[in-house]
């Protein structure tokens, strides 16, 4: 504390780039860890959805041999049929805020349907075709697009975070190795000092790791707490754009492991500078 209240702006430097970095760092991590979520939703979630026609009731050997015949491809995951009544209920579920909807439709006139799924994305075109095959299907639809668009999504936020975040680090540790080697080579005449009483090297390097591990976790829990804000004040907008989807509320024990962890990577990078630069004056 000494230490930083001789030179309090160093100090600020050293605090400000590196709680930047991590700043940004949690901002990429939260987001794609909720790209994540979204797109292991889709991908578990029905793919393929075939509709017989409306004035059609299949019979159980037809959804069997259907069934059959998906699974011999080994790419489904599960195959589900949906019947009349089942159709109804899952529009009820979708239309429950308007009545007028709800009094105007029957089961007699909602499709029955097989939704199946398929291992990966790549299998719901195979599948698609499979089902168009079947006696009395008037209908598929998959959502290979959305998949295959949130797959590229995540993997370039996972790319662009990664450099990024890395590039704004090593700028942190650079800062840090600076600013930390401009103090000890001010306290020369002193570590010669303690040199010729005898102290040993890591004596004299111990405090310049301190220094650098308080700047990087006191960086790292400032960054988490503001992205803390921001995301609980973003919450209410995100809860109405991603209706329906898991991927809010976020646990506190989460939030709390991402705190460990940026604790963990910024002070173990203003421990590394304080560490790196000691040892080079040492040598030098």
């Amino acid at each position: 504390m000494n230490n930083f209240k001789r030179t309090p702006f160093q100090a600020l430097v050293a605090f400000l780039v590196t709680f930047f970095s991590l700043f940004l760092g949690y901002i990429f991590f939260y987001v794609a860890v909720g790209s994540g979520q979204i797109l292991h939703y889709f991908e578990t979630r029905p793919q393929v959805n075939a509709y017989f026609q409306a004035n059609y009731v299949p019979n159980q050997e037809l959804i069997a041999t259907a069934e059959a015949q998906l699974k011999a491809t080994g790419i489904t995951r599960s195959v589900t049929y949906v019947t009349k009544d089942q159709a109804l209920e899952i529009y009820k579920k979708l239309n429950s805020s308007d009545p007028l909807l709800l009094e105007a439709v029957t089961a007699d006139m909602l499709p029955a349907s097989l939704e199946v799924t398929g291992k990966t994305p790549k299998d719901l075109k195979a599948l698609a075709e499979i089902l168009k095959s079947i006696p009395n299907i008037e209908e598929v639809s998959y959502a290979e697009d959305v998949v295959s668009s949130l797959e590229t999504w995540v993997s370039s936020v996972r790319l662009v975070g990664a450099v990024l975040v890395g590039t704004l680090l090593l700028i942190s540790f650079l800062v840090m190795v600076m600013i930390i080697g401009l103090k000890i080579s001010a306290k020369k005449s002193d570590i010669q000092t303690q040199q010729l009483l005898g102290a040993n090297a890591g004596f004299i390097i111990i405090p310049f790791v301190k220094e650098g591990f308080t700047y990087g976790s006191l960086s790292a829990v400032s960054a988490w707490g503001l992205s803390c804000l921001l995301l609980l004040y973003s919450t209410p907008f995100l809860v109405k754009f991603l209706t329906g989807l898991p991927v809010l509320p976020i646990s506190w024990l989460f939030m709390l492991a991402s705190l460990l962890g940026g604790v963990i990577m910024g002070g173990g990078i203003g421990a590394l500078a304080g560490l790196f630069a000691a040892r080079r004056f040492l040598k030098s």
